[in-house]
């Protein structure tokens, strides 16, 4: 897996990012990857994939968060991509640990103190498995209703370290995963 961390520019998300060939054709990217980037998050009703939200008419906004846009090309499963949704949301609460953090996984949210941080999809495409994550830098823009909470409020003030260091880390998780799916033999 690819890892490419954008820290010279932000981008913001609106959804279109989940579409199959999004780091291929925004960043030469061909294969599994993962880009992570900071900016806005304003998802079209047109881009929602979860449809639960969208039959609630949910927004998903937020005004600063860092975005994971994973592409894995292995398997296109539902099942799959739902299952390594989770292990990267996993995985992110325990480096979220190693800066003296405690969270709490419920689903493919991260809540601090019943406070939401984060937002996450998984789907398929024709072609691959996507998923995107976003976790607030800083709880602004977020839909009335919603308590949440922001990276700067929790005491990570250096972004860009933040980015690199949970971008190594899950391409690690996935590489480690990958590499003991080929180290086995099949049972007989």
């Amino acid at each position: 897996m690819e890892l490419l961390v954008v820290k010279d520019r932000r981008i913001d998300y609106d959804g279109s990012a989940i579409k199959s060939h999004w780091a291929y054709r925004n960043f030469g990217i061909l294969g599994n990857s993962l880009v992570v980037f900071r900016g806005k998050c304003d998802v079209k009703v047109e881009e929602m994939i979860d449809i639960e939200d969208l039959r609630a008419s949910k927004e998903i906004k937020s005004d600063d968060m860092v975005h994971y846009i994973i592409e894995v090309f292995d398997l296109v499963n539902a099942l799959f991509a739902s299952t390594l949704q989770k292990l990267f949301i996993a995985r992110l609460c325990e480096v979220l640990g190693e800066y003296g953090i405690k969270t709490t996984r419920k689903g493919d949210d991260i809540y601090v103190n019943g406070r939401k941080l984060s937002i996450s999809i998984a789907t398929v495409s024709p072609v691959s498995v996507k998923i995107h994550i976003g976790i607030n830098v800083e709880a602004k823009g977020i839909p009335e209703g919603v308590d949440a909470v922001g990276l700067k409020e929790l005491g990570i003030t250096d972004i860009d370290d933040f980015m690199e260091k949970t971008g190594e880390a899950l391409v690690a998780e996935f590489k480690k995963v990958k590499k003991d799916s080929l180290k086995v033999r099949w049972a007989q």
